[in-house]
């Protein structure tokens, strides 16, 4: 069977802590608000450390997680806090005494804890912020120290729920998400299943450019002790609807999704049959529940000295690094295809969970095979290249046997990154829009520099031409097919990603973005100041040489120049070049049917906002000079000019 990691990496990565080799004990969630437990009976017991191992917490968690503190109470007394760096595994200790209980947190800080009882210190209560609609992310666990083990097991839970809309109805159009009778406050620590405070907030969020398909993290709520009411508000085929349903009892830790979907209804109830006329289309609501966590992880003993991979009866690829000091496999960009990673273990090693935020990865067990030494593990590992675009990620394969461990696969980031800069307070694309797909984008190649690829490779870097709303694309190169647009709906404004013609990570530049660039109407050559405070000197460029071609799209075809407009900023030296790379318009395209627009001569640049573009066009001055008008103009939606991204 092939193992392959999930899409969605968990925002927690489980911490594991040291267990004996002798055995293993478990602690269940404690209610935290009951009597100590009674210490365990022990002779001739010496104070010595119990030792927690915390290994990192994933990329996407550290950014609300600056740090991981651990709080030891005994007998109800404060004794001690210690604080440890998400981002690094962490060893720490804490003494062995009597009745001790660690209350680790992450994401949420206590203060005065040395000042609480452990009760005062159990019951902490955590309130939504005044200005949210959300609750904070946090983290807890809560844990016994024994007498009769080294180490211990800690596994931290989010102390937070959360509600996703999955939209399944494509006529429905979601304004408005609001919840009522939610929890205001709730406990930090999780008690017997008693809900903290009065449940009587209500919480409304308005989406502009409505939701389709998943919206995910609409609201982060706290635990109730009763249900909550969900209403999603919106047009269904331009007539307003109101949907309500009613959530299970929220509980910490679990994902609340709420699907909607359409269905048929009968206009006359009484009749057992009805023709199609009769019928009604209207959006229904369903609520499924998960936990968050995306996976299982088993536990088990951590032993060291067989929890790394044996380099030795590894079969490791050229370019591939292992470092057993953190079990860690660096792959390059360009992937791996059969790489055998082996262990030596007690008992047999089976594969536990992966998790990861991307796609690429497949783990298969291929042999078993008990030897004097012990059992070698072996399993397969492929890594797919990665695609253009692609950033560095890593995936977490965990395993099970007589150890739980786990290891860390580092895939290094594609070597082809779109090319930007930093200009006007802002990162831009140095290329236009080829498409959504980051594998179609205009990259340098062997070494060339963004002009040395306009000069090289003008048409091919002059990207494609969209219509406002829409991902599509038309190239001005090739043959125009107007059933290739068809039935496309339009996004306005051009905000949500599905219709976005720039791929993730990028958008469709506002009017302020573009004012930050360069203001409206400055007549170039000009030199200006910008809002964030960049000297920005434009020119007018047009690079040796001329384009021959004979796109089928373009009617008498001749020679362009390769012309645009070069923004350096004075400053930092950042250079930025938007090509003279013509329009079309809904009905006809002007390359170089219209006498008065050539190719080489006038270019539109399409903003988030509706029907509006950045137009760019030469006039002649005089006799033998010309400058480029540019100035903000309403454009017909279906007409089609260049996007330029900036980075989000």
């Amino acid at each position: 069977m092939t193992y392959t990691y999930r899409k969605a990496l968990p925002a927690w990565v489980s911490i594991f802590v040291f267990l004996t080799l002798g055995g293993c004990s478990y602690v269940d969630e404690v209610d935290v608000a009951k009597q100590q437990p009674e210490p365990i009976q022990q002779t001739s017991v010496t104070e010595d450390n119990i030792h927690v191992r915390i290994p990192a917490f994933s990329i996407q968690t550290i950014a609300n997680v600056t740090s991981i503190d651990l709080y030891q109470f005994s007998d109800g007394v404060f004794v001690e806090k210690l604080s440890v760096d998400p981002s690094k595994d962490n060893v720490v200790e804490f003494a062995r005494k009597p009745c001790t209980r660690i209350y680790t947190i992450a994401g949420y800080e206590v203060e005065g804890a040395n000042k609480m009882t452990e009760h005062d210190f159990a019951m902490m209560t955590i309130p939504i912020p005044n200005d949210s609609h959300s609750a904070p992310v946090f983290f807890t666990s809560v844990d016994d120290l024994y007498y009769d083990s080294d180490n211990l097991n800690i596994e931290l839970l989010r102390g937070v729920a959360r509600l996703d809309i999955d939209n399944e109805d494509p006529e429905l159009k979601i304004d408005k998400i609001s919840v009522s009778r939610a929890a205001s406050t709730s406990h930090v620590f999780p008690t017997d299943g008693r809900a903290c405070g009065k449940e009587s907030a209500t919480y409304s969020r308005t989406f502009e450019a409505g939701i389709e398909g998943i919206e995910e993290r609409v609201f982060v709520l706290f635990e109730t002790s009763s249900p909550i009411s969900v209403t999603v508000s919106g047009r269904r085929n331009g007539k307003a609807v109101e949907i309500v349903s009613e959530t299970p009892v929220i509980e910490r830790n679990n994902i609340y999704t709420v699907s909607l979907h359409e269905e048929r209804c009968n206009k006359e109830r009484m009749h057992s049959a009805s023709d199609a006329s009769d019928e009604e289309v209207a959006s229904i609501a369903s609520i499924k529940v998960r936990e968050w966590e995306a996976g299982d992880v088993k536990e088990g003993r951590i032993d060291f000295e067989e929890s790394t991979i044996n380099i030795e009866k590894s079969s490791i690829p050229s370019g591939v690094k292992i470092d057993p000091s953190d079990n860690s496999i660096n792959v390059p960009a360009e992937g791996v295809s059969g790489m055998k990673i082996a262990f030596v273990t007690r008992s047999p090693l089976k594969l536990g969970s992966i998790f990861s935020d991307t796609e690429g990865v497949s783990v298969i067990p291929t042999s078993v095979e008990p030897t004097d030494e012990g059992y070698i593990s072996e399993f397969r590992i492929d890594v797919a290249r990665q695609p253009k675009g692609a950033t560095n990620y890593r995936t977490s394969v965990f395993f099970n046997g007589s150890s739980s461990f786990f290891i860390d696969i580092k895939v290094e980031s594609s070597p082809y990154q779109i090319p930007t800069v930093h200009i006007g307070g802002h990162d831009w694309m140095c290329f236009n829009s080829v498409s959504p797909d980051p594998e179609e984008q205009i990259y340098l190649c062997n070494g060339k520099t963004v002009e040395k690829m306009y000069v090289d490779h003008f048409a091919e870097c002059i990207g494609n031409m969209f219509q406002y709303g829409k991902p599509n694309p038309f190239s001005p190169w090739k043959a125009y097919d107007p059933n290739m647009f068809a039935d496309q709906t339009r996004d306005e404004p051009w905000t949500t990603r599905s219709k976005m013609p720039l791929p993730k990570g990028y958008h469709v530049p506002s009017i302020e973005e573009w004012q930050d660039l360069i203001p409206n109407g400055t007549v170039i050559p000009a030199t200006y100041r910008t809002p964030s405070g960049d000297s920005i000197r434009a020119t007018i460029v047009t690079f040796p040489g001329t384009i021959d071609n004979s796109p089928s799209a373009v009617t008498n075809a001749q020679n362009y120049l390769k012309r645009g407009v070069l923004f350096e900023s004075i400053s930092t030296g950042a250079r930025l070049f938007f090509p003279m790379a013509g329009i079309k318009t809904n009905t006809s395209c002007e390359i170089p049917s219209d006498p008065k627009f050539r190719f080489d001569t006038r270019s539109g640049y399409w903003m988030k906002e509706k029907n509006q573009v950045m137009l760019l066009q030469c006039e002649r001055n005089g006799e033998d000079s010309f400058g480029i008008q540019l100035k903000r103009n309403s454009w017909n939606a279906d007409g089609f000019v260049m996007v330029r991204g900036v980075r989000d």
